[in-house]
């Protein structure tokens, strides 16, 4: 699982990315795998990544000797909210609808983890916390990045070259059931594909 965490998924993830900006196919496929990936690894997985259980471990009873059942929930919580934070950054890069929301939920969940982690390494300092903590820190600060990125960002770096088309797709958010504005984007959007 650790490497499914740290490599695989955020290696997927980047590549993808480069993929998505300069337009060549598949992109898309290749950022939706590694952050739904990443969110379903941690929204079912949190508690045994965060308590350093290995994959195989899971389901022995001896695994969870010295693990409080706070230290459980804590780890599943972190876990979850984590996993809709990156749901959040995924909706947001395609533009699709809910992913402010997603992102201010997984955003508001990690800012509890983080209070009660942070008097918890004061009171304790043990290094369950510690791990958890770098995690939190981390997503955190990548959910406030997303939360204060336009909604067009994406489309305005991937599409740079083409102003028209952003104008149109602006307008069509504006009012989409404007079946003039729909057409225009779409003429937009034929345009560019031909150039």
């Amino acid at each position: 699982m650790r490497i499914l965490e740290l490599y695989i998924f955020p290696v997927i993830y980047l590549v993808g990315m480069v993929i998505y900006f300069l337009g060549w196919p598949y992109g898309n496929e290749l950022i939706i795998i590694s952050l739904f990936g990443l969110s379903c690894l941690y929204f079912y997985f949190g508690f045994a990544i965060f308590n350093e259980i290995p994959f195989r471990r899971i389901f022995k009873k001896e695994s969870y000797q010295g693990i409080s059942a706070w230290r459980i929930i804590g780890a599943i919580c972190t876990g979850f909210s984590i996993s809709i934070l990156l749901l959040g950054v995924m909706f947001k890069i395609f533009r699709w609808p809910f992913g402010n929301q997603l992102l201010i939920i997984g955003v508001n969940f990690l800012n509890v983890v983080f209070v009660i982690g942070f008097v918890k390494i004061i009171k304790e300092k043990r290094s369950f916390y510690q791990r958890l903590m770098v995690r939190v820190v981390f997503f955190g600060l990548l959910g406030y990045l997303f939360i204060f990125l336009s909604d067009y960002t994406f489309l305005e770096l991937k599409y740079k070259n083409h102003p028209d088309y952003i104008e149109a797709v602006k307008r069509l958010d504006q009012d989409p059931e404007n079946p003039e504005l729909r057409q225009e984007e779409q003429r937009a959007y034929e345009k560019m594909i031909r150039e």
